[in-house]
């Protein structure tokens, strides 16, 4: 049957419901090929392969229930110990269940198509034909008859004071009940259990999320219109025009709270992709390689999944390809020939923060020096005054690599160009840390959400600026004492701390006699690990407001991140401190440093 004949409203729901299955249902596979004595594990898998065998044939998607049918047959010849899990039976499980996702992107975009399934077929009725595993000798009496439960249970008398023995061995122990009537009550609670989280949760089309939180953002512009004119109209206006603006704020920003965590999700929507990708990535470069994943609860904006999916896929794959070497190698240098990759992911305030760390051979600051010497990224001269952070971030600009040879994987000449590119697009920023010999770390910070940014207004002769508040640092006085020339940049001397300057009224050219320099500000920004300071005139105050992307022909406009209307009706310019590093006319343009 053809997607086009199905009632639209129902394929969706089962393409929803397949999906999400065979993603859990990947990682489960992979988890249980680490722990293959976990019944619970491979029931819960053998329950989801179950479930889109059905509802497939309920649609009578044929090609989805012969393939899941077959792997069925494989995870129940698992579950009853005919079998024992084998590299081979999981590989064939895992190809099984890429095939099944394309068969369900095909029907998402039109219907189903030819395939020819026989060979994976074979494959799977061939692993389910092997050997049989021996049974249990406790669970064989029992089952064939020979002893009834409670002789069991007289067998199994010396593990009762074993440490973390189950309840349900105690019940057989004691003879209260047979070892069916402790598996038919555990089958029990856990659907009872199933139904009760179900009932708890519920599906929404993102469509009607992202609605929700447009017209929240379009509330909160809207309130913060109504501030400003409340201050204006205050001292002639009813005394309970301040309090009711106040309390319209408020419940604004708590509505705004509360939608925002709707589009809230779990990291591990992006981790759980990555225990298959780095098992099969080590076994095709004859790796080892131990996966930890940690903070995979922490939440992030939904629309930042995807955003952030390609730059994390990038740097693990670096990592595997790159960072980790040889097992021999490895025990050449002294380490277990055992690798280690480490995902970890936690909130800190209004932003999230994401490492991949690896223990290999590290970044040797020297090679990438040279290199970017031979490209004539930086002269022999100028190259002597840089720190290790400033050398280690060439290896973001587009083109860069120090790879000796061509893989499959990386090396290619691309570099880390995207992982930057793409955390641009959502303010975000990433740093590299390496040292040679004991492993490389790569930090992303990025915004809680995207929706709604918290910004400092800033003036600028006749223009208002809102500059992004998880990126300042500080504010000070502007002393022109300060301001020096270096290298043909105009640096400001802070606390010790010398930093480049840029003077926003020359970079976007705003018409005004300006502000006497005793009255100026300087305000200090964190650009991806290095800071800047910002002359402005004058500083306005914060606010939060909704960040609106720029028209397609103004998108490789540098410094500048968005637009934003303020309380006033005008359109503000949102700007991006990593842009204006780059873009300031008193610093050598990006990718030669003079």
């Amino acid at each position: 049957m053809e997607s086009s004949d199905q009632d639209p409203a129902l394929l969706q729901e089962f393409l929803a419901e397949c999906e999400e299955l065979l993603e859990n249902t990947d990682q489960d596979l992979v988890e249980l090929e680490a722990v293959p004595e976990d019944a619970e594990l491979l029931n819960r898998i053998f329950r989801a392969m179950h479930t889109i065998k059905g509802t497939s044939s309920f649609l009578g998607f044929e090609p989805i229930v012969r393939l899941s049918h077959r792997a069925e047959d494989v995870l129940s010849s698992l579950r009853r110990h005919e079998i024992q899990l084998t590299p081979k039976i999981m590989n064939a499980l895992l190809a099984a269940c890429d095939q099944l996702s394309r068969m369900l992107a095909d029907i998402r975009r039109g219907g189903l198509k030819q395939y020819a399934l026989e060979p994976l077929l074979a494959e799977l009725e061939q692993a389910q034909s092997q050997p049989s595993a021996p049974v249990p000798l406790g669970e064989l009496l029992v089952r064939e008859g020979q002893i009834r439960p409670d002789d069991l249970a007289h067998i199994l008398e010396k593990q009762a004071a074993s440490p973390g023995v189950k309840l349900g061995e105690l019940v057989v122990q004691e003879g209260l009940a047979s070892a069916k009537d402790v598996e038919r009550a555990l089958q029990q609670q856990h659907k009872a259990a199933e139904a009760s989280a179900a009932a708890q949760t519920m599906r929404i089309r993102v469509r009607k999320l992202d609605e929700l939180v447009n017209l929240i953002g379009e509330l909160v512009l809207e309130r913060n219109r109504l501030l400003l004119l409340t201050q204006d109209a205050a001292r002639n206006a009813h005394p309970d025009l301040g309090d009711c603006a106040a309390r319209l704020g408020f419940i604004a920003d708590e509505l705004q709270a509360a939608a925002l965590k709707t589009r809230m999700v779990p990291i591990d929507t992006v981790f759980s992709r990555f225990p298959r990708l780095v098992r099969d990535l080590a076994r095709s470069l004859q790796k080892e390689v131990d996966l930890v994943l940690r903070g995979q609860e922490t939440e992030i904006d939904r629309t930042m999944v995807e955003l952030i999916r390609d730059p994390l896929l990038h740097l693990v794959r670096n990592s595997l390809d790159h960072g980790l070497e040889l097992p021999a190698d490895r025990e050449r240098a002294g380490k277990p020939r055992q690798g280690s990759l480490r995902l970890e992911a936690r909130q800190e305030g209004e932003h999230i923060l994401i490492s991949i760390s690896d223990d290999g051979a590290g970044i040797d600051p020297a090679r990438v020096l040279r290199k970017a010497i031979e490209k004539g990224l930086v002269t022999s001269q100028h190259a002597a005054n840089l720190s290790q952070r400033e050398i280690l971030d060439f290896i973001f600009l587009p083109g860069f690599s120090t790879a000796a040879s061509l893989t499959n994987l990386s090396g290619r000449g691309v570099g880390l160009d995207v992982v930057r590119s793409n955390l641009k697009k959502i303010n975000g920023s990433v740093e590299l840390h390496s040292t040679p010999g004991k492993g490389t770390t790569t930090l992303l910070n990025l915004p809680l959400t995207l929706a709604i940014l918290p910004v400092l207004l800033v003036k600028v002769t006749d223009e208002t600026y809102a500059l992004p508040l998880r990126s300042i640092v500080e504010t000070a006085r502007f002393l022109p004492s300060q301001v020096h020339s270096v290298e043909a940049r105009e640096v400001i001397c802070l606390r010790d701390e010398t930093l480049p300057l840029v003077r926003l009224q020359s970079l976007f050219s705003s018409p005004g006699n300006g502000t006497p320099a005793r009255e100026r500000k300087i305000v200090v920004m964190a650009a991806g690990g290095r800071r800047i300071a910002l002359l402005v005139d004058r500083l306005v105050g914060q606010e939060s407001t909704v960040v609106k992307p720029l028209a397609a022909y103004l998108h490789h406009s540098p410094g500048i991140a968005g637009a934003t209307v303020g309380g006033d009706g005008h359109v503000r310019l949102v700007l991006d401190p990593a842009g204006l590093l780059i873009s300031s006319p008193s610093l050598p343009p990006a990718g030669a440093v003079q």
